[in-house]
């Protein structure tokens, strides 16, 4: 959401991170806390930027309650974070080149794929219960690029009905 190096850096290092290697697990535990310790005393209130910290949640929340809790909570925002970089693609924000690098970058992990009879317009209406909404419109954290993420308050129910559809058919 705010380092593009870091994500690089999370590439690069995949097999370690996969490995539970304890100096690669530390270095990333203390880069993810400093990319948070600087977006918190940016916003301490949360009238802002502090919002981008929420990113893939919207609809991880959705998905979470739709599947009744089954996967883990990392789980579905992970599945979240993907389909956020999905609108953010289908919304012109983002390349595919980064978009297929977002979605290289997060394949190796084994994260579980959403139910082929999954009920789109359900997890749809659950997003409605987050407590991201505002008036009728859902505050949605998308990328510009990848390390550059913003609030985004258009994103409609075809923006998640065709990032949802797009998620079931890879």
């Amino acid at each position: 959401i705010k380092d593009s190096a870091y994500f690089d850096w999370l590439t690069a290092n995949t097999d370690l991170i996969k490995a539970l290697d304890t100096d690669t697990l530390g270095h990333m535990i203390r880069c993810s806390c400093i990319v948070k310790k600087q977006v918190v005393e940016n916003d301490p209130t949360e009238k802002g930027e502090r919002a981008l910290l929420n990113f893939g949640h919207t609809l991880g929340h959705a998905i979470e309650k739709y599947m009744d809790f089954k996967f883990l909570h990392g789980e579905c925002v992970f599945i979240g974070m993907l389909l956020s970089t999905i609108i953010s693609y289908n919304k012109g924000y983002v390349s595919k080149e980064q978009k297929d690098r977002i979605f290289a970058a997060t394949a190796p992990y084994d994260v579980p794929g959403l139910p082929l009879d999954l009920d789109i317009d359900r997890v749809i209406e659950y997003t409605r219960n987050d407590k991201k909404v505002v008036g009728s419109k859902i505050k949605f954290i998308l990328l510009r690029n990848i390390g550059e993420a913003f609030i985004d308050m258009e994103v409609t129910d075809a923006d998640m009905r065709a990032a949802l559809e797009e998620m079931l058919n890879r």
